[in-house]
């Protein structure tokens, strides 16, 4: 399926105790941490496709709460392969993100990813590789203080039909 001219980060997180601690994934292809991030598929929507690439990446066997973050970054047009299927004119595409509350969900890391850690916002931000990343993690780290999260949308695994094969983390 070809992609859409779009892309999505999902931003993990869970509560322990008082804090708040943030999944951050090393990604196989480029030794990079990140949160879960991917491309969108052609006449999917950003929420589509953020709930499919948490399931895929995590693993998630139940449902989660998804809440959309009101940060978007731009990423050059230039770095898809696809990019000759989208429109013309197009040089930049969106990148969306979520939020995915991940208190008490097991999770099973797919063949993309290498290793996970849970650090704190400040940790994670040192961590992280991509500045919309780090962005993303500040941002939902001040609303989860402000307990001023955006609505929450159910984040269900659809049957395991991707092609990484999930093991399971701590």
């Amino acid at each position: 399926m070809p992609l859409g001219p779009f892309q999505i980060v999902v931003v993990p997180f869970r509560r322990v105790g008082a804090q708040i601690e943030f999944a951050v994934l090393c990604r196989q292809d480029m030794d990079v941490w990140q949160a879960v991030a991917g491309d969108g598929k052609s006449g999917e929507s950003p929420q589509q496709a953020a709930v499919r690439e948490a399931c895929e990446e995590l693993g998630l066997d139940r449902t989660v709460a998804l809440c959309p973050l009101p940060t978007t970054a731009s990423i050059p047009a230039r770095f898809f392969a696809d990019r000759d299927s989208w429109p013309t004119g197009t040089y930049v595409v969106p990148e969306y993100s979520f939020a995915a509350d991940l208190n008490d969900v097991g999770i099973k890391l797919s063949d993309e990813r290498t290793a996970l850690q849970w650090p704190d916002c400040k940790a994670a931000s040192h961590l992280l590789r991509f500045d919309s990343n780090r962005t993303a993690v500040g941002g939902l780290h001040e609303r989860r203080l402000a307990a001023d999260l955006a609505r929450r949308v159910e984040c269900r695994p659809a049957s395991r039909s991707w092609g990484s094969t999930p093991r399971q983390t701590a």
